[in-house]
């Protein structure tokens, strides 16, 4: 397989890279934080104070470190996963096909270097150094993820999920250390601040219970791959039947705690919204929920692996929906 990126096509070797750093997610991460900026801190956090929101600049170099940090953990992962890749994806192993392994730690090395360095910065342009120490703890959680917690069971799933949610979150502790810098405006935004709390924890909610249930179906789908290397993951150690009633756990509970939000937002009147969540992410997880019974073979955890990202973005862009209410 070293031999093979010597054959390789300029095409082919772009797309194993894209792969490699897994660019459809970087996609997603760009939107989420931009929707989160533009459809709900922009217009409702700021609607009285239009311009003293955080800079154009920052939030850029805000949603730069994400992706780095993001592309760095996506190649760290395929580093330590190399081997069971060539079981579970050969066709989508990069390492030892387009980079060598210590080219792979040199990448990541200098993705994660950039992030904290450019995190550094918003700590200071913010004056928080709590802020600039996020993002090597950030990056240490993912290569400790990599490196251990994704062979024992459970916590990998839960670190990627509260990374995800994370994704979310660090779009709005930037804005509050913003904030925080002016004590007037901070006095000012207080009666709007609780409910941007309550939206972007709502979001953060569902991105960690989505992610969660789709990285317990990915251990589903390789479980083949996983179990010649003693990775103790769910469907290892407790096989595909108990771990298919833990995943539809998880799904009614993220479908209960959705249309508890959506009897809300039907009575505040966003009713356009409630039937949004109904059509384009109730029913896809309801059928999500049936097919997951009918699953047997790889293809099908892979299938419904899919359909758990397309109900993650179809959650995000009903954002775009609460413009209406400006």
């Amino acid at each position: 397989m070293i031999m093979e990126k010597f054959f390789l096509s300029g095409k082919e070797k772009m797309i194993a890279l894209s792969r490699l750093i897994r660019l459809p997610n970087l996609g997603i991460i760009v939107l989420t934080q931009c929707l989160l900026r533009y459809c709900l801190l922009n217009p409702f956090l700021y609607k009285d104070f239009p311009g003293v929101q955080s800079t154009t600049w920052d939030f850029f170099i805000l949603v730069l470190i994400t992706l780095l940090i993001a592309a760095g953990g996506y190649v760290i992962n395929d580093y330590f996963d190399v081997k069971i890749d060539q079981i579970n994806r050969p066709d989508k192993v990069a390492v030892n096909r387009v980079i060598t392994p210590r080219q792979a730690i040199k990448l990541h090395m200098i993705l994660n270097a950039l992030a904290i360095l450019l995190g550094f910065y918003l700590a200071y342009r913010v004056k928080a150094i709590s802020m600039a120490l996020i993002f090597p703890f950030l990056s240490g959680l993912l290569w400790i993820y990599s490196a251990k917690y994704k062979r024992i069971l459970i916590w990998g799933n839960v670190i990627v999920s509260f990374l995800s949610a994370f994704v979310i979150l660090i779009v709005w502790l930037f804005e509050f250390f913003w904030i925080r810098l002016d004590p007037l405006l901070f006095s000012a935004l207080i009666p709007d601040l609780q409910w941007v709390n309550r939206v972007f924890f709502a979001y953060a909610l569902f991105a960690f219970l989505v992610t969660l249930f789709r990285e317990v179906i990915k251990d589903m789908e390789d479980v083949q791959g996983d179990q010649p290397y003693d990775c103790r993951t769910l469907p290892v150690v407790s096989g595909l039947r108990f771990t298919s009633r833990i995943v539809s756990g998880l799904i009614l509970i993220t479908m209960l705690l959705l249309g508890y939000s959506q009897y809300l937002l039907y009575q505040t009147g966003l009713d356009y919204l409630f039937w949004y969540f109904l059509v384009a992410v109730q029913l896809p997880a309801l059928y999500l929920l049936i097919k997951l019974q009918q699953a047997k073979e790889k293809e099908d955890y892979h299938s419904l692996s899919t359909l758990s990202k397309i109900i993650m973005l179809a959650g995000i862009l009903s954002m775009e929906l609460i413009l209406l209410t400006t």
